[in-house]
């Protein structure tokens, strides 16, 4: 009986931890646009922020993150390239289009990741998922036609970076279990504040900036990201990709409510589209028996 209630805790407890961490992920458009800074200022302040923020818990777990360092090797330096790519490409892209047009293109992640895992991983594409796709697919024409009208098209082409940067990361977590996401994250800041010095001037961010800018890269990114790894400590990973939908659904609604950023008609059913078929996919592929 202790067990049982034990492990619904746990489930509690992951449930929470997958909803903070869309709600979180959420805030990401509606703290940018409070920064008065370009767009590659902006990703190289929140890279480095964000690695100095998770540096105490790597010195923490110093001796655990030593061990992921030697057994990740290339998968662990790739899977800090991706999540590093993933990080520029988004803060680019919500400096491209409405934050509504980027999160709608970020629907398509379960179904690239698929597709990814069934050309490196060899692992089957479910009737299911195909059906989703096809499904999604006709969400995201109907958001793209919406974006070209509102001249969004480059932010949304952006954002596809953005998919196929974390279904690369997936892929690479789900081929090298033993890649140690702490370090990866740390890693990824790494890389991302040094892709974006070059085209960034660090010296222009001011008082007014700085905590925007905490917010969003310690605040925003790192707490989302270490809550979502919390999750999957405690339930499926299905159930906590299913509620990580919820920051597809959150993102547009802050910008609508504080910065009137409202997403046209063509982009609002693209996106009910696309994110209906990845949360039916998610959802069945949850009920599939893993044994």
């Amino acid at each position: 009986m202790k067990t049982q209630l034990s492990g619904e805790s746990s489930g509690a407890i992951g449930v929470a931890c997958a909803v903070g961490a869309a709600a979180a992920f959420s805030t990401a458009g509606v703290i940018v646009r409070r920064v008065d800074l370009p767009a590659w200022d902006v990703s190289f302040w929140r890279s480095l922020l964000m690695m100095l923020a998770i540096a105490p818990l790597l010195l923490w777990q110093r001796r655990e993150t030593w061990i992921a360092v030697r057994n990740g090797g290339a998968s662990l330096l790739a899977s800090g390239v991706a999540l590093a790519g993933s990080m520029v490409a988004f803060i680019l892209a919500l400096g491209l289009a409405p934050v509504a047009n980027v999160l709608i293109m970020f629907g398509a992640t379960p179904f690239i990741t698929a597709l990814l895992a069934r050309l490196v991983l060899a692992e089957p594409l479910h009737r299911h998922t195909l059906a989703a796709m096809a499904i999604g697919a006709s969400g995201l024409v109907l958001s793209v036609a919406g974006s070209l009208r509102s001249g969004a098209a480059l932010g949304m082409a952006v954002s596809f970076i953005v998919v196929l940067c974390i279904s690369a990361n997936y892929v690479i977590v789900r081929r090298r279990r033993d890649v140690g996401m702490t370090p990866s994250l740390a890693l990824a800041g790494l890389f991302a504040a040094v892709v974006s010095l070059p085209f960034a001037d660090p010296s222009s961010a001011t008082a007014h900036d700085f905590p925007w800018l905490l917010a969003l890269g310690p605040g925003q990114l790192a707490a989302g990201l270490l809550l979502y790894i919390a999750a999957l400590k405690r339930i499926p990973a299905g159930r906590a990709a299913l509620l990580g939908l919820l920051e597809l659904v959150l993102g547009p609604i802050w910008v609508w409510l504080f910065d009137g950023e409202r997403p046209g008609n063509l982009t609002l059913l693209g996106g009910v589209v696309v994110i209906g078929s990845a949360a039916a996919n998610v959802w069945l592929d949850s009920r599939r028996p893993t044994g």
